[in-house]
Protein backbone atom coordinates (compact mmCIF):
# COMPACT_ATOMS: atom_id res chain seq x y z
CA UNK A 1 0.00 0.00 0.00
CA UNK A 2 1.78 3.88 -1.19
CA UNK A 3 1.87 5.96 1.49
CA UNK A 4 -0.81 9.06 0.92
CA UNK A 5 0.99 12.18 -0.91
CA UNK A 6 -0.82 14.29 2.08
CA UNK A 7 1.14 12.79 4.31
CA UNK A 8 4.54 13.36 2.93
CA UNK A 9 4.37 17.09 4.13
CA UNK A 10 3.98 16.94 7.41
CA UNK A 11 7.74 15.89 9.47
CA UNK A 12 7.91 12.07 9.43
CA UNK A 13 6.92 12.30 13.73
CA UNK A 14 3.59 13.70 12.84
CA UNK A 15 2.43 11.14 10.14
CA UNK A 16 0.56 8.39 10.62
CA UNK A 17 1.40 5.05 10.88
CA UNK A 18 0.38 2.41 8.38
CA UNK A 19 -2.38 0.17 10.43
CA UNK A 20 -1.21 -3.03 12.11
CA UNK A 21 -4.60 -4.95 10.91
CA UNK A 22 -3.27 -7.88 9.18
CA UNK A 23 -4.30 -7.94 5.46
CA UNK A 24 -6.67 -10.80 5.40
CA UNK A 25 -8.41 -9.52 9.40
CA UNK A 26 -9.63 -6.21 6.79
CA UNK A 27 -10.72 -7.77 4.16
CA UNK A 28 -12.78 -9.98 6.86
CA UNK A 29 -14.03 -6.98 8.29
CA UNK A 30 -15.20 -5.65 5.16
CA UNK A 31 -16.86 -8.76 3.87
CA UNK A 32 -18.50 -8.87 6.96
CA UNK A 33 -19.53 -5.16 6.61
CA UNK A 34 -20.95 -5.81 3.29
CA UNK A 35 -23.01 -8.71 4.25
CA UNK A 36 -24.53 -7.21 7.43
CA UNK A 37 -28.13 -5.75 7.21
CA UNK A 38 -29.41 -2.66 8.23
CA UNK A 39 -30.37 -1.77 12.07
CA UNK A 40 -34.04 -1.01 12.18
CA UNK A 41 -35.28 2.02 13.79
CA UNK A 42 -36.28 2.10 17.55
CA UNK A 43 -40.01 1.77 16.61
CA UNK A 44 -39.52 -1.26 14.74
CA UNK A 45 -39.32 -4.73 15.43
CA UNK A 46 -36.61 -5.80 17.98
CA UNK A 47 -33.14 -5.32 17.06
CA UNK A 48 -32.63 -9.23 17.82
CA UNK A 49 -35.60 -11.18 16.83
CA UNK A 50 -35.66 -14.78 18.65
CA UNK A 51 -35.20 -17.89 16.66
CA UNK A 52 -37.93 -20.18 16.12
CA UNK A 53 -38.31 -21.89 19.14
CA UNK A 54 -37.19 -19.48 22.02
CA UNK A 55 -39.07 -16.35 23.82
CA UNK A 56 -39.00 -13.42 22.32
CA UNK A 57 -37.57 -10.54 24.02
CA UNK A 58 -41.13 -9.14 25.64
CA UNK A 59 -42.27 -12.55 26.98
CA UNK A 60 -38.37 -12.49 28.78
CA UNK A 61 -38.34 -9.34 30.03
CA UNK A 62 -42.39 -9.99 31.20
CA UNK A 63 -41.12 -13.12 33.10
CA UNK A 64 -38.23 -11.35 34.17
CA UNK A 65 -40.24 -8.83 36.09
CA UNK A 66 -43.12 -11.51 37.24
CA UNK A 67 -40.20 -13.35 38.92
CA UNK A 68 -38.32 -10.61 40.23
CA UNK A 69 -41.23 -9.28 41.72
CA UNK A 70 -42.46 -12.98 43.64
CA UNK A 71 -38.40 -12.84 44.81
CA UNK A 72 -38.85 -9.82 46.73
CA UNK A 73 -42.58 -11.32 48.19
CA UNK A 74 -40.90 -14.44 49.18
CA UNK A 75 -37.78 -13.02 50.47
CA UNK A 76 -39.92 -10.46 52.80
CA UNK A 77 -40.75 -10.96 56.23
CA UNK A 78 -42.26 -14.56 57.71
CA UNK A 79 -45.63 -14.76 58.51
CA UNK A 80 -45.62 -15.04 62.24
CA UNK A 81 -46.08 -18.49 63.62
CA UNK A 82 -49.56 -17.75 64.99
CA UNK A 83 -51.34 -16.67 61.61
CA UNK A 84 -53.46 -18.44 60.12
CA UNK A 85 -51.97 -18.22 55.87
CA UNK A 86 -53.58 -21.69 54.77
CA UNK A 87 -50.45 -23.28 54.17
CA UNK A 88 -47.51 -23.33 56.10
CA UNK A 89 -43.47 -23.05 56.15
CA UNK A 90 -43.07 -26.24 54.31
CA UNK A 91 -45.24 -25.23 51.58
CA UNK A 92 -43.31 -21.54 51.79
CA UNK A 93 -39.90 -23.67 51.24
CA UNK A 94 -41.05 -25.53 48.41
CA UNK A 95 -42.13 -22.20 46.61
CA UNK A 96 -38.89 -20.64 47.34
CA UNK A 97 -36.80 -23.33 45.95
CA UNK A 98 -39.05 -23.93 42.78
CA UNK A 99 -39.11 -20.15 42.61
CA UNK A 100 -34.96 -20.21 43.07
CA UNK A 101 -34.88 -23.21 40.38
CA UNK A 102 -36.74 -21.03 37.64
CA UNK A 103 -34.62 -17.85 38.84
CA UNK A 104 -31.19 -20.32 38.05
CA UNK A 105 -32.57 -21.46 35.04
CA UNK A 106 -33.72 -17.77 33.24
CA UNK A 107 -29.75 -17.32 34.41
CA UNK A 108 -28.51 -19.89 32.76
CA UNK A 109 -30.58 -18.80 29.40
CA UNK A 110 -28.55 -15.86 29.45
CA UNK A 111 -31.01 -13.41 31.12
CA UNK A 112 -29.85 -10.72 33.67
CA UNK A 113 -32.18 -8.94 36.19
CA UNK A 114 -30.63 -6.14 37.56
CA UNK A 115 -32.53 -4.34 40.39
CA UNK A 116 -31.51 -0.56 41.29
CA UNK A 117 -32.92 -0.04 45.28
CA UNK A 118 -30.04 1.83 47.71
CA UNK A 119 -27.72 2.35 44.70
CA UNK A 120 -26.31 6.11 43.71
CA UNK A 121 -28.20 7.52 41.06
CA UNK A 122 -26.58 9.32 37.96
CA UNK A 123 -28.37 11.01 34.69
CA UNK A 124 -26.44 9.39 32.87
CA UNK A 125 -27.87 5.75 33.56
CA UNK A 126 -29.71 3.90 31.55
CA UNK A 127 -33.01 3.80 33.71
CA UNK A 128 -36.44 5.89 33.53
CA UNK A 129 -37.22 7.74 36.93
CA UNK A 130 -40.87 7.92 37.29
CA UNK A 131 -40.59 10.20 40.30
CA UNK A 132 -38.12 12.62 42.55
CA UNK A 133 -38.71 12.67 45.90
CA UNK A 134 -37.06 14.86 48.57
CA UNK A 135 -35.84 12.64 51.09
CA UNK A 136 -34.29 13.58 54.18
CA UNK A 137 -30.71 12.13 55.88
CA UNK A 138 -29.62 11.77 51.92
CA UNK A 139 -26.47 13.26 50.46
CA UNK A 140 -26.50 12.23 47.05
CA UNK A 141 -29.69 11.41 44.58
CA UNK A 142 -30.28 7.08 45.61
CA UNK A 143 -32.56 5.18 44.01
CA UNK A 144 -35.51 4.73 46.79
CA UNK A 145 -37.49 1.91 44.92
CA UNK A 146 -36.95 -0.10 41.73
CA UNK A 147 -40.81 -0.35 39.86
CA UNK A 148 -39.57 -2.52 37.18
CA UNK A 149 -35.97 -4.11 37.01
CA UNK A 150 -33.85 -3.95 33.86
CA UNK A 151 -33.47 -6.98 32.03
CA UNK A 152 -30.82 -7.81 29.75
CA UNK A 153 -30.83 -11.27 27.59
CA UNK A 154 -27.29 -11.90 26.44
CA UNK A 155 -26.01 -8.81 27.48
CA UNK A 156 -28.59 -6.56 25.15
CA UNK A 157 -31.31 -4.42 27.38
CA UNK A 158 -34.49 -5.81 26.89
CA UNK A 159 -36.22 -3.57 29.21
CA UNK A 160 -35.58 -0.16 30.96
CA UNK A 161 -35.45 -0.18 35.00
CA UNK A 162 -38.29 2.17 36.31
CA UNK A 163 -36.97 4.06 39.90
CA UNK A 164 -38.06 6.09 41.84
CA UNK A 165 -34.98 8.64 42.49
CA UNK A 166 -34.55 10.24 46.66
CA UNK A 167 -32.39 13.61 46.47
CA UNK A 168 -31.18 15.99 49.19
CA UNK A 169 -33.69 18.20 50.84
CA UNK A 170 -32.94 21.57 50.03
CA UNK A 171 -32.90 24.16 52.55
CA UNK A 172 -33.51 28.11 51.79
CA UNK A 173 -30.73 29.92 53.57
CA UNK A 174 -32.68 33.49 53.13
CA UNK A 175 -34.01 33.56 56.31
Amino acid sequence: MLEIPRQWRHPREFRIARPATPEEWAAALLRAVARSEPVPAPDDQPVNPAPAGTLAQPAVAELATGLWRLRRRLSGPAPSPGARDGGGAADLRRARRQFESLWSTLAAAGVEIQEHDHTRYDSGLDLQVLEFQQTEGLTDETVLETLRPSVYLHGLRVQTGEVVVGVPVTRDEDG
